[in-house]
Order: C-alpha cells, then structure tokens, then sequence
C-alpha cells in the first residue's frame, strides 16, 4: 500500500506540473533515494505505455538546476507525419482481404501464401499497422521505416524485460 500510495503521490505531482525532487521525496517518505528513482522509472514507463497511440507525449525530464524532475508535454507527431510514403508488406491472403477496402493498396507479386503490396501511408500508420498485424504482415520497405519498427519493438521488448509493465 505504501509504494502505491507513493507512485500515486508522485505521478499527481508531476501532472499538477509541480517538480519532484528524489532527496525531499525520499526524506518524505522514509525510504532510500533509490527507491524514489525506481517509481519516477516506474512512472516513465507507463507514461511511454499510455501515450502510445496519443497525440500527445509525456516524457519526465530532470532539471539539473533544481535537481528536480518535471514532465515534459509535446505533440507526439509533427507535421512530417502527414507526409505519405510508399510502403511494401508481405501480407497473408486473409490479411489482404481485409485491407483491400482501402483504396491505395496495389498487389506487387502475388505468393501461394502471401502477397507482397504497396500502400501510401504516414510513417506512424505504417508501423501502426507492423504492431496491429504482426502476425500476417512482414514490413518490406522502406529502410527507414524498418528501423524505426524495429527500434520501437526493441524498446517495447526492454519494458517486458524489465517486468515493469
């Protein structure tokens, strides 16, 4: 109950915009520093979680200056997401048969399993679609795209790791 209340009391600081500082949390609460950094971790965490599919980014940043931590709010995507780019999938049979109601799909090569397609999409829809369909879709192209799937699963595989979902 005591870690609970203590997340909370710390999470409601930093959403009234208030700056935590670990040493005064820590005397506040009786514990070791370390601890208060494990729940600011904690926090951050299911901040990145929760934001995932917002407009909106939460990020806790430190301020050195006050030896404090602060969250940090910014729109989570810029105008460079409304740009459109050609994107390449592998995608199974049923798959295809549920996206083909969009209009900007187009069939490249066509497998006994699977077909290869091109769609024009923002960057963010594009590996939207890599998390959604993971199962019956392979993202192909482009390479920038892949790394930033793959950067995003690496970081979301951290979180698991970790055990602090």
């Amino acid at each position: 109950m005591e870690q609970a209340f203590r997340v909370l009391n710390i999470y409601d600081k930093l959403l009234k915009n208030e700056t935590v500082n670990k040493l005064e949390l820590a005397t506040e609460f009786n514990v070791n520093p370390r601890t208060i950094q494990r729940d600011i971790d904690n926090i951050r965490h299911y901040l990145y979680e929760s934001t995932l599919h917002s407009d909106l980014e939460l990020q806790i940043q430190f301020e050195q200056s006050k030896n404090s931590y602060f969250i940090k709010r910014s729109p989570k995507y810029s105008h460079q997401d409304d740009l459109r780019v050609q994107v390449t999938y592998e995608v199974t049979f049923k798959l295809y048969e549920t996206l083909k109601i969009r209009d900007d799909i187009k069939i490249l090569n066509k497998n006994d399993k699977t077909y290869d397609v091109q769609m024009n999409l923002n960057p963010n829809e594009a590996i939207d679609l890599c998390f959604q369909y993971h199962r019956s879709l392979r993202l192909i192209s482009p390479d920038h795209l892949l790394k930033q799937f793959t950067v995003e699963l690496i970081k979301l595989q951290m979180i698991y790791l970790r055990n602090e979902v």
